[in-house]
């Protein structure tokens, strides 16, 4: 799997526990859910910062796309932190909350996917991306790591 197709995996999965939230009420599942996706969201801007976006910087076209991509993973982190500091038992007021991280995510990845991955992909050759790929999964692994422990 390449780099760009990992990334997109990740998306799919954000977009998955994005559903899971808004499809229930239970408190725990809740919680659950905005735990994984809080993790998945760290970890996968990690393997972005780290791996993607300084390769793709040799990339014509892609530096202002790099650097909204770096504000926005900041933008980010900053709206799951505050939504930690809500009770899920809350649900209408967490939901809500969640609802905006996710109008904000889901506007940063579809602007990946529609305009930074298609870059990246015409100026990498296809064992570059391969590369890029086993690189953006070893930082995962780590990053993973660090943020369970």
């Amino acid at each position: 799997m390449d780099g760009i197709e990992t990334l997109e995996k990740d998306h799919a999965r954000i977009r998955s526990l994005f559903s899971n939230i808004e499809n229930t009420d239970d408190p725990q599942e809740l919680e659950d859910n905005f735990e994984k996706l809080g993790n998945i969201l760290t970890i996968h801007a990690e393997a972005e910062e780290q791996v993607l976006y300084p390769e793709a910087s040799n990339c014509e076209g892609t530096q202002e796309l790099i650097d909204k991509g770096h504000q926005e993973h900041d933008k980010g982190d900053q709206m799951v932190l505050e939504i930690k500091s809500i009770s899920p038992n809350e649900s209408s007021k967490f939901k809500e909350k969640v609802r905006g991280l996710q109008e904000f995510m889901l506007n940063h990845l579809d602007e990946e996917e529609n305009s930074l991955f298609p870059k990246v992909r015409q100026c990498m050759s296809d064992k570059k991306l391969e590369e890029l790929g086993t690189e953006i999964k070893q930082t995962k692994a780590e990053v993973a790591h660090e943020v369970v422990d």
